[in-house]
């Protein structure tokens, strides 16, 4: 007990109201051996229904055997759930989570696995609070700044039309189960994660080489903080783990609405026949 509380706590108590903290037990099964009754609430059961009985979440379960199996705690994982939203159906929720490693007492075998989450502010929020807009291309987009000076037509490439500005910035926000149609930018395009859940580019360069690169948090998952999309090479994106993600973008020079491509049937067409092994991600793209 916590005697300086009025009246006194014990720890159980503590856990239990831990203010828009959720925590939760499993064992190697994926069963349930405790949980706060923030929880609780969240998903809508209360903690005897939810106490002995087994997580049947497999994206969650499988992730959390990994986590057993490599006996390394992960801190700071971008995720989504599904709880209930109050009108019958479910919602998709956006979490922040901390995954320990429970061992048997006295040894170094893991039994089990410990989960603290919190909540993120949701799409909608980001959508707001950005001024984003929708685009044909998928997904939200926001003008962050840019430079009033330019760069001189006779300055740059000849693949470019008119001046441009020195650089630009932009916010750009995913939403599953949308996807971010391919096309091609006259310029490199520099990726920065901001929040949410990773974002999976898909790349096909010109020389027939694909390649994909994960934008996220966890780099210890080989995710990257930032990555660049190289010019005139076709590209898209679709989230991971569903949810939605926030990005930032940066092209310089600045971007134009004529440095943005979409490839026309015929060169889907053609992307299929270059690789052939990415005919699924090119059709989900296109």
């Amino acid at each position: 007990m916590m005697p300086d509380t009025h009246p006194p706590m014990s720890v159980e108590d503590v856990m239990n109201t831990f203010d828009g903290v959720y925590l939760f037990i499993k064992n190697k099964d994926s069963v349930f051996l405790w949980c706060n009754q923030n929880f609780a609430d969240l998903v809508g059961q209360t903690k005897e229904q939810i106490i002995g009985s087994r997580d049947e979440r497999a994206e969650h379960v499988k992730f959390d055997q990994e986590v057993m199996k490599s006996s390394k705690p992960v801190l700071n994982l971008h995720e989504s759930i599904s709880v209930p939203d109050g009108k019958g159906g479910t919602k998709e929720m956006q979490i922040i989570t901390q995954k320990g490693l429970l061992r048997q007492f006295g040894t170094r075998e893991v039994i089990g696995i410990t989960v603290c989450f919190s909540l993120q502010k949701d799409a909608q929020y980001w959508i707001k609070e950005l001024r984003l807009k929708p685009i044909d291309l998928g997904g939200y987009f926001g003008k962050a700044d840019k430079t009033n000076e330019a760069i001189l037509r006779t300055a740059l490439p000849e693949r470019f039309v008119g001046d441009r500005t020195f650089f630009s910035t932009n916010y750009y926000l995913l939403q599953s189960p949308n996807v971010l149609k391919l096309h091609m930018l006259q310029q490199d395009e520099q990726w920065f994660f901001h929040t949410g859940n990773p974002v999976r580019l898909h790349i096909f360069e010109p020389e027939g080489k694909y390649h994909a690169v994960v934008v996220g948090s966890d780099t210890s998952l080989g995710q990257f903080l930032q990555s660049v999309v190289p010019h005139n090479t076709w590209f898209g994106a679709e989230i991971l783990e569903g949810g939605y993600g926030l990005y930032g973008c940066s092209l310089a020079p600045g971007w134009d609405a004529r440095d943005s491509f979409m490839p026309t049937p015929q060169q889907v067409t053609a992307l299929k026949r270059c690789f052939p092994e990415q005919i699924e991600i090119i059709t989900r793209l296109s």
